[in-house]
């Protein structure tokens, strides 16, 4: 996620002091979503950003996403609602941009590893994967096997909550193992069945995340991305398909009052 503050981003923007709320809002909307890598936002986010930079409040956040993200003569389609998400509309959001002169990055590739895996899984995974499969396409080599790593250890954790055994994962402050640690666990556990390729594989991704994080002289190559492809694909999918988000979502939802 970006560090960019939304002082700075509205800085980038010509004349947003004199822009109407309905406009600042629509800025706001891509700074909460498109600056900060997210799937979505809400009324209240956005409500949030007014109050920060201390304008007037647009009178009816709700009523105004709403509007902008129905299909109907005479308005103009800004936002997409997922759910009780919205995010911008892609033509919009180029709109947006030409306004402030920004280029958008290219989207993420499918070159390291197919996107598709967390297709229905949860957001927080999506932006870990993308930032993983971008850190790869552009050349990034250290921050692509840091991501990886990261990547791992939240499937980790996440395989053991799904399966109510985050307490097996935990130490005496409730503070989550470290990774070595998690690994040795989720291998050891018997309520599942690791595949003897993602067994294998498992610790020597961690190893090349290890030494990109903390290495100081250790500078990860193409070529050692390449050799670990095929399995963290099979480390992916296994992991993925232990915790079987589709399922567990419902379950969520289900249990909410």
């Amino acid at each position: 996620m970006t560090d960019e503050t939304l002082e700075n981003f509205i800085s980038k923007i010509p004349n947003f002091t004199s822009l109407s709320s309905a406009a600042k809002m629509d800025f706001f909307v891509y700074y909460l979503t498109v600056v900060k890598h997210s799937l979505g936002t809400t009324a209240a986010a956005i409500n949030e950003c007014f109050s920060e930079l201390r304008y007037d409040r647009y009178s009816n956040i709700p009523a105004y996403l709403k509007k902008h993200a129905t299909k109907a003569r005479n308005v103009k389609r800004k936002f997409i609602q997922e759910e009780s998400q919205y995010h911008l509309e892609r033509g919009y959001q180029a709109e947006l941009e030409k306004q402030i002169g920004m280029v958008p990055s290219p989207p993420a590739t499918n070159d390291y590893f197919p996107l598709a895996i967390f297709d229905n899984t949860r957001s927080h995974l999506v932006k870990i994967a993308t930032q993983g499969c971008k850190c790869y396409d552009n050349g990034l080599y250290d921050a692509c096997a840091v991501m990886t790593r990261k990547l791992l250890e939240v499937l980790i954790i996440e395989t053991f909550e799904r399966h109510k055994l985050e307490s097996k994962i935990k130490d005496g402050r409730g503070n989550f193992f470290y990774l070595s640690d998690l690994i040795d666990t989720l291998l050891a556990e018997t309520t599942w069945t690791i595949g003897r390729n993602a067994r294998a594989a498992i610790p020597s991704l961690k190893k090349m995340g290890d030494q990109s994080a903390h290495n100081r002289r250790y500078f990860t190559q193409k070529a050692d991305i390449e050799k670990i492809k095929d399995d963290l694909r099979v480390v992916l999918d296994e992991l993925v398909h232990l915790i079987d988000y589709p399922t567990w979502n419902k379950e969520l939802s289900a249990a909410k009052p």
